[in-house]
């Protein structure tokens, strides 16, 4: 009898599991979008080169130059990274971590050089260019600070930074409705401090100690494969919420936007970690 039980609380569990997921059509076709992701074939295409900006103008003033006309690439010459940064390294180690973790969740991708390969496919075929990289060095300030008996202390860093900016062009090959966009993501790294402070209980002040970890050329290059993989993930995130907004009926669609984890299959909303769309 207990063994008929346990049967009986089984079948009811599973029932419950298999209503549940006929009741949220949006859950069962991300599920199915992913388990499929194998039969998706992506075209990815590179950028030939990358922009660079130093946005330290206050190097003109302490220079001494006055030459307006040349201005960005005498600041360029003068950059702390960016004069340094070897762009075809860059590009490789974005590119390799993108089409990676593209491949990581499924996808057959293709790289440029197999373009004549990819043409013969007929069906479930994407293009993904990755129109344009820019690179803008510049100044960030972080406050590092404290509340001690109801007083606030704070130190502000003037931080070296890169931000990292990208832009993406999706293309569904097989849907004549589907007009593309531009879509742009950023991204930064900087200088990394580490700081405490020191409240002297009897005197009333506070000191403040702190190291930083300075940002240097050669870290670059790990982040432009980090940025890469976590991109892929971005446009995979793409892909499976537009085929949501296809096949999912209005009414019945969440204001989600979902996100993708592979390796847990697990999917998340997401918060600011996606693609921002740009209208043309």
């Amino acid at each position: 009898m207990k063994h008929q039980n346990i049967i009986i609380k089984l079948f009811f569990i599973v029932f419950m599991f298999a209503g549940l997921q006929a009741c949220n059509p949006e859950k069962k076709l991300a599920i199915e979008f992913a388990s499929k992701a194998n039969t998706k074939n992506i075209l990815v295409l590179s950028p030939d080169y990358i922009f660079k900006t130093n946005l330290k103008t206050y190097l003109m003033d302490s220079l001494g130059i006055a030459d307006d006309e040349n201005k960005d690439s005498l600041l360029l010459i003068h950059s702390k990274f960016l004069s340094e940064l070897n762009d075809s390294l860059f590009i490789v180690n974005y590119m390799l971590g993108y089409n990676k973790a593209l491949s990581s969740f499924g996808f057959r991708v293709f790289t440029q050089d197999r373009t004549e390969e990819f043409l013969k496919i007929d069906s479930n075929s994407y293009q993904v260019n990755i129109a344009q990289i820019e690179l803008e060095e510049t100044l960030y300030t972080y406050r590092d600070e404290v509340v001690v008996y109801d007083k606030n202390f704070y130190h502000d860093h003037n931080l070296n930074a890169v931000y990292v900016n990208s832009w993406f062009e999706i293309y569904n090959l097989n849907d004549n409705k589907d007009n593309h966009q531009v879509y742009f993501t950023t991204d930064m790294i900087s200088d990394i401090p580490d700081g405490s402070f020191d409240y002297d209980i009897f005197s009333g002040k506070v000191r403040y100690m702190y190291n930083i970890d300075s940002l240097k050329t050669d870290v670059l290059y790990d982040f432009a494969y980090k940025l890469g993989k976590d991109y892929a993930g971005y446009t995979f995130d793409f892909l499976l919420n537009n085929e949501l907004n296809k096949r999912v009926n209005p009414d019945v669609r969440s204001n989600k936007y979902w996100r993708y984890d592979p390796i847990n299959r697990i999917f998340f909303p997401a918060t600011d970690d996606k693609f921002i769309s740009i209208e043309e």
